[in-house]
């Protein structure tokens, strides 16, 4: 995740506090940031309050005296144009410092098109409403192993929707899919009282951390609820990433998900061709959980919907697990 020079420019508005940086606002031409991990030899510890979501109001809270400091971060100029603030509806990905250690209320507050965050490790601190209303954001990329310390519990806490959360370090990578949920509110009015019912397995998902740290195992044994395999396409899409990016995945639980696949495997390839998911529909085929009906509904599948890849993808694997038997003459 290091500072890509073939970015576009951008300026940050900053405060230098005891050897420490807030970002309080960005300027650019675009729409994603990466913002830098020093800026003058110092480190970028923290995004002030609003900093995304309503940099005049960002300004507006700073404290009588508190000096803003610019930075310009290189990048590619684009001709005729001003640099703006990007934040709000306009920010769709963010790469955050490596030495982050807060995100302040409402940084992100609103962010509707933001659809990537990246991060590294370590303990965060994310304050009330820094991600609400981010309701477009799919995916997590983190630079850290599953069982480290990061914050990624922070951010899960503050949305509901489903999010992909994608750990990688060295060679290593760990892909877990968090499902939505959603709480309703059930008045009882003899009691004069309001119930809360949450509906959805990603209330339990998002329990599955310790300190910081993602429980896999946890994490895992959650499948077996019921809620979770009754959602058919959400239960193929967390069963297909942990066998795809198998991160210390125990043997049981393996064959936990690998069952759930083979029992609904004509829905799962028929997901992989909707989605021309050419990746994902080798995986599945290399599994050879399929049947000669199930190739031969999907490769119909596959042409009736102009998958050109898909459907050679499937002949070929019909052909190689179902071999034409070979035609006997007798003299």
């Amino acid at each position: 995740m290091e500072q890509d020079n073939t970015n576009l420019e951008i300026t940050i508005q900053y405060t230098l506090d005891q050897n420490k940086i807030t970002i309080i606002a960005c300027k650019g031409y675009g729409n994603t940031v990466s913002l830098p991990s020093f800026i003058n030899g110092y480190s970028v510890n923290k995004i002030g309050p609003y900093a995304f979501s309503d940099p005049l109001r960002a300004f507006s809270i700073l404290s009588d005296g508190i000096e803003i400091l610019e930075e310009q971060i290189a990048g590619l100029k684009v001709p005729g144009s001003e640099k703006e603030y990007i934040y709000g509806q306009r920010l769709q990905e963010i790469t955050l410092p490596e030495d982050l250690e807060v995100i302040d209320g409402y940084a992100f507050y609103n962010c509707k098109e933001l659809s990537t965050v990246n991060m590294y490790g370590g303990k965060i601190r994310i304050d009330n409403g820094a991600f609400m209303n981010c309701e477009k954001l799919l995916s997590i990329n983190v630079k850290a192993k599953p069982e480290d310390i990061t914050g990624v519990r922070g951010i899960l806490t503050e949305l509901t929707s489903e999010l992909c959360i994608t750990f990688i370090k060295g060679e290593e990578k760990g892909v877990f899919i968090f499902p939505e949920y959603y709480e309703e509110s059930i008045e009882n009015i003899s009691a004069r009282v309001f119930q809360y019912q949450l509906h959805g397995a990603g209330y339990r998902y998002r329990q599955c951390f310790e300190q910081g740290k993602l429980n896999i195992i946890e994490y895992d044994l959650v499948f077996q609820l019921e809620e979770i395999q009754t959602i058919h396409e959400t239960a193929l899409n967390i069963a297909f990433v942990r066998l795809k990016y198998p991160y210390k995945l125990q043997e049981g639980l393996e064959e936990l998900y690998l069952s759930y696949i083979s029992k609904h495997i004509d829905k799962a390839v028929n997901i992989m061709i909707h989605k021309d998911n050419i990746d994902g529909l080798n995986f599945l085929t290399n599994l050879g959980i399929m049947s000669k009906e199930i190739y031969t509904e999907a490769l119909e599948e596959a042409v009736r919907t102009g998958r050109r890849e898909c459907a050679g993808i499937l002949l070929k694997a019909r052909l190689f697990y179902y071999p034409p038997k070979e035609k006997s003459f007798e003299l």
